[in-house]
């Protein structure tokens, strides 16, 4: 009996690493799919500059994915949750930054070969004109980067794929991979590692290869997944002219987070979260509207690094801040909103603390100082800082109308400018006017769970709505139905609080 006991045991033991791989998995999917679309690009793009990705960028979550982000977690001294915290996610892209900045990557329409990507001009100096394309080399002639386009007119796409692969004593093909649209073949020549990447488009092939040898072991391997993941044939993008049109006053297209509303010059409109390019984005925005004198604000708030940079760009040029009716502007958000010359608040405004783990304490200390320091400078009401101080970051406190009076949130003359952003209608039947995104999933059973799971974690904020499983194709979503964008907009953020992901949109977009 006692043997029997021993062996039980000793199963179990072996057993339990297993669910505990297992569950980091699950949980790092959920957490992943709960990011907007381009936070997932842009958490795989920077794993790739740091070496720990070396698929294409595509959004989508799988073992390379967990396994990556593991890896960064490990090579940080943190447990490989696979789940980054705010603190890893800022340290990821902090890093990420130094290895962009350091090979110098830059956006290139090579017109010569009929391609626009992403080369590290700062390592690949020296230019010269191909037949084909361009030539970019390293200054020590030992990396190196070939453009080139070829008439698909005489041959398939399929024969070149072949040509590329066939026997040849000076290259070893070590990897090859094609599709109706793509391939790319990689291995040894001589001394020198190559990867080549070629995409059908309007009749003709275009492309590039690589070769580096092993002093730009790393930097090749990051910059052949990079390049491939950022890669477009300038076929695919719009005449010249329509992006000219595009970029005029008059059509007025958003700038990443931000809205120019047509016809109002004077106005710029956030209508996102805030995402460590936010702030980047509003000093283009602010480039395309010089005339500017209000920011309009519509967001669930987000990083609060990014906010900060904002709202002493706000201050610094005297604007008014202004949330108009039927928005909402939450949390980090809240920051921008101080930060007016004038301010005024038709729509919601809400504070809350800081959401940090115990781990990131000492950030979280430092952060809060930067906040209670602007907060300061713009002339906060301490009992405004105090109701924010209080309230939990997985709640939310909305000032009434006569708190905005009283506390002397509001300031300046009210604006009777009208900001709207355009919505889909109702769809029919109802379902609220707004709708919270909370998971996205390829199976049905995957996209219950989440359901199970979010509502389970959240309730206490859903009310009396409960989360639906929405199906197109085969995508199954988990939303929430919600009475008012502001509504959604307070719920998302206090999600975002707790260290959850999700978007909102208006109902039937």
């Amino acid at each position: 009996m006692r043997n029997a006991f021993r062996l039980l045991l000793w199963l179990l033991l072996l057993w339990m690493p297993a669910l505990a791989a297992h569950a980091s998995f699950d949980d790092s999917k959920l957490w992943f799919e709960r990011l907007s679309d381009d936070e997932r690009s842009a958490t795989q793009t920077d794993l790739i500059l740091l070496g720990h990705y070396q698929y294409l960028v595509d959004g989508q979550f799988g073992r390379g994915t967990f396994d990556a982000i593991a890896a960064f977690q490990k090579s940080q001294g943190r447990a490989p949750t696979g789940v980054l915290t705010d603190f890893e996610r800022r340290s990821l892209r902090d890093l990420a930054r130094q290895v962009d900045s350091k090979l110098g990557i830059e956006l290139v329409s090579d017109t010569p070969a009929h391609v626009a990507m992403m080369i590290p001009l700062r390592l690949l100096s020296i230019q010269n004109p191909t037949d084909a394309g361009t030539s970019y080399v390293s200054e020590d002639g030992e990396f190196s980067l070939e453009t080139m386009h070829v008439s698909l007119a005489d041959q398939s796409f399929e024969t070149l794929f072949d040509a590329m692969t066939s026997p040849d004593p000076e290259r070893t093909v070590t990897y090859r991979s094609f599709g109706a649209g793509r391939f790319v073949v990689s291995g040894q020549i001589g001394d020198y590692s190559f990867y080549t990447m070629f995409v059908s488009a309007a009749g003709e092939a275009v492309g590039y290869s690589l070769a580096w040898g092993d002093t730009y072991k790393n930097e090749g391997a990051i910059a052949s997944v990079y390049i491939a993941s950022h890669f477009t044939p300038l076929s695919s993008l719009p005449p010249p002219d329509e992006l000219k049109k595009a970029e005029g006053t008059g059509g007025a297209p958003p700038r990443g987070a931000f809205v120019l509303p047509e016809e109002q010059p004077e106005v710029i409109l956030l209508n996102a979260d805030i995402t460590d390019q936010t702030s980047a984005e509003f000093d283009r925005a602010l480039a395309a509207r010089p005339d500017v004198r209000v920011v309009a604000l519509n967001s669930p708030g987000g990083s609060v690094e990014s906010a900060l940079k904002i709202a002493g760009a706000i201050h610094q040029r005297g604007l008014t801040t202004f949330v108009p009716k039927d928005m909402g502007c939450y949390s980090a958000c809240a920051y921008i909103f101080f930060a007016g010359i004038d301010r005024q608040a038709v729509g919601e405004l809400g504070v809350h603390q800081i959401s940090a783990e115990v781990a990131d304490l000492v950030l979280a200390q430092t952060t809060l100082g930067d906040v209670l320091d602007a907060m300061q400078s713009f002339g906060v009401n301490q009992q405004v800082i105090s109701h924010m101080l209080r309230t939990p970051p997985d709640d939310m406190y909305v000032f009434s109308a006569a708190e905005l009076s009283d506390l002397g949130i509001t300031s300046g003359e009210p604006l009777t400018i009208d900001v709207a952003v355009a919505a889909s209608p109702e769809p029919p039947g109802g379902g609220g006017t707004a709708i919270v995104h909370l998971s996205s999933q390829s199976d049905p059973a995957e996209a219950e769970r989440s359901r199970a799971y979010v509502e389970g974690r959240w309730s206490t904020l859903f009310g009396e709505v409960k989360p639906e499983v929405e199906s197109s194709g085969n995508i199954y979503r988990v939303q929430l139905p919600t009475p008012s964008l502001e509504r959604a907009n307070a719920i998302c953020a206090a999600i975002k609080a707790d260290g959850g992901g999700c978007y909102v949109t208006a109902a039937g977009s």
